[in-house]
């Protein structure tokens, strides 16, 4: 797996085993909170489908850097400071996600699926935060 998958697949993890400290914002604050999480699913997600087509994922860096730039304003009152700063560094390591285009090049069909199949599974995690995030009580 590349590096920039696993470090996604790690970062989107974590932050699913914070759902519930993430859940404790008040209403206005959780809807914030999900929908930040929600647009790095769907800056994944773009990614991914342009990947799958064989289309070059223009603009999906930039996404990723802003997402990870403010990642510690977006959840560093719920899960800490540091924890938030640490996840934003993590997802700021593998923001150049365009590079995937290059790397899946020449890839066998069968091992690109895989992968970014697994990249599918990381945004799905970060939708599923979010979800949980919205609707806890």
């Amino acid at each position: 797996m590349t590096a920039i998958i696993e470090t996604i697949f790690k970062v989107a993890e974590k932050l699913f085993t914070l759902r519930g400290e993430l859940s404790k914002a008040r209403s206005a604050r959780k809807q914030q909170v999900a929908d930040f999480l929600a647009a790095i699913a769907q800056s994944i997600e773009e990614a991914s489908a342009s990947l799958k087509q064989g289309i070059y994922p223009h603009g999906k860096c930039q996404e990723l850097l802003v997402h990870s730039q403010h990642m510690e304003a977006a959840i560093g009152d719920l899960v800490g400071v540091q924890q938030a700063g640490d996840l934003g560094r993590q997802l700021k390591e593998v923001w150049e996600i365009e590079r995937l285009y290059g790397e899946l090049q020449g890839v066998a069909p069968v091992e690109k699926e895989r992968k970014l199949s697994v990249l599918d599974q990381a945004a799905g995690l970060f939708r599923a935060t979010a979800a949980f995030v919205r609707v806890s009580p």
